[in-house]
């Protein structure tokens, strides 16, 4: 995947609005806010928000996240992520924090990392 240079603006958001369905590769330095369905690989260096009725099914990069709707696949946060209430997660996950709301549901595996470990690996997907 290319990298981008561009420094994102303060509230510059990409945004999957509810009935959209997207498939391939997405690379933001901005903040992602999906209400529809993904399905792929999403790198970001902002936060990554998933609406309710969302779904994204593939490799997630990004800071930071607030889940509220579904992911199935491969997950890394360089900070916190956050599965609210109704949430669903099937996959494996690699984060620095985690926080799981009661009513979220939560099936995989979850690896504690540190930032320099997220680093490296951040380094190496964006090859």
């Amino acid at each position: 995947m290319a990298r981008s240079n561009t420094i994102a603006q303060v509230n510059d958001v990409t945004r999957i609005s509810a009935g959209t369905e997207i498939q391939g590769a997405l690379v933001s330095n901005s903040d992602i806010r999906i209400d529809g369905v993904f399905e792929g690989d999403l790198v970001t260096s902002g936060k990554l928000v998933l609406g309710e009725k969302a779904v994204i099914k593939g490799n997630v990069m990004c800071n930071s996240a607030d889940i509220w709707g579904t992911i199935e696949g491969t997950f890394t946060v360089g900070d916190i992520v956050t599965f609210r209430s109704g949430s669903s997660f099937d996959g494996s996950l690699k984060t620095i924090r985690i926080c799981i709301e009661m009513g979220a549901e939560y099936s995989g595996d979850c690896t504690i990392i540190d930032e320099v470990e997220f680093k490296s690996i951040s380094a190496e997907y964006m090859r």
